[in-house]
C-alpha cells in the first residue's frame, strides 16, 4: 500500500516539478513568487 501510494504521489507531482521548472526558465521568480501568493491569500479569502 506504501509503494502504491509513493508511486502515485510521484506520477502526480513530476509534471507540476516540470512545469515549474520550465515557467522559471521564461518568468523572473520575482513575479512567479508574487503571483503565487496573490492566488495564495485570494484563495484564503474566499475560503473565509
Amino acid at each position: 500500500m506504501v509503494a502504491g501510494t509513493t508511486l502515485g504521489m510521484m506520477i502526480a507531482n513530476a509534471p507540476a516539478v516540470w512545469f515549474g521548472d520550465q515557467l522559471v526558465k521564461r518568468v523572473p521568480i520575482r513575479v512567479v513568487h508574487r503571483v503565487s501568493a496573490l492566488v495564495f491569500a485570494g484563495l484564503g479569502l474566499w475560503a473565509l
